[in-house]
């Protein structure tokens, strides 16, 4: 008799015994993280870094953004703008994560001779031109005394002169640092050196 109700009996306990296994291995499956692919960890890293920004953030004057995003939404910038866009560098002063020495408009309109950077054979002239603007190792705003290298490879001072002002070789900085996501922007007048012709 028992041997008749076996097969009713074991059927179901059987069915519960295969669940009650597979449970703990989907809880595990779903605590578990998935495996992430070579080359998918700076992806993920990078996006959980970037965030959208408002359209204000991206357009109003002086952009937080990066120094690009500053020059070209700073009113004072236009010409470095167009300096800084014809060279090979945009990349670098948008996302560098260095300083970033701003000429105002004044220093070009007070000055002519810069207008040759934008002939086709002084392109690497115009490059070492934004690379002196550029500036390696400043920690703030308000640690900018001191000796610097800049992206030419070129050691420079941002040093106190006779009137007590910050200068950087030609250039005054007129003390409207700003740091944006990018790297940090000085506002300067003046070009911190000379062109150098090609």
């Amino acid at each position: 008799m028992i041997s008749r109700f076996f097969p009713l009996i074991a059927v179901p306990l059987f069915l519960m015994g295969c669940s009650g296994a597979s449970a703990p291995q989907e809880d595990t499956d779903q605590k578990q993280p998935k495996p992430v692919q070579v080359g998918q960890e700076n992806d993920q890293a990078n996006s959980k870094q970037r965030r959208a920004y408002t359209p204000e953030e991206l357009n109003e004057p002086y952009s937080k953004v990066s120094p690009w995003r500053y020059i070209v939404t700073s009113p004072e910038t236009q010409y470095f703008e167009r300096l800084v866009g014809l060279s090979t560098l945009a990349r670098t002063v948008h996302s560098s994560g260095h300083a970033i020495l701003i000429p105002q408009d004044d220093t070009f309109t007070q000055n002519k001779d810069w207008k040759g950077l934008f002939e086709e054979e002084q392109k690497e002239a115009l490059d070492r031109f934004v690379k002196a603007h550029v500036i390696v190792g400043i920690k703030g705003p308000k640690m900018l005394e001191g000796i610097y290298e800049n992206l030419n490879g070129e050691m420079v001072s941002i040093e106190k002169n006779d009137k007590g002002e910050l200068v950087c070789g030609g250039s005054r900085l007129l003390g409207r640092e700003v740091e944006t996501d990018g790297g940090l922007v000085i506002p300067v007048m003046g070009m911190v050196e000379a062109i150098q012709w090609d």
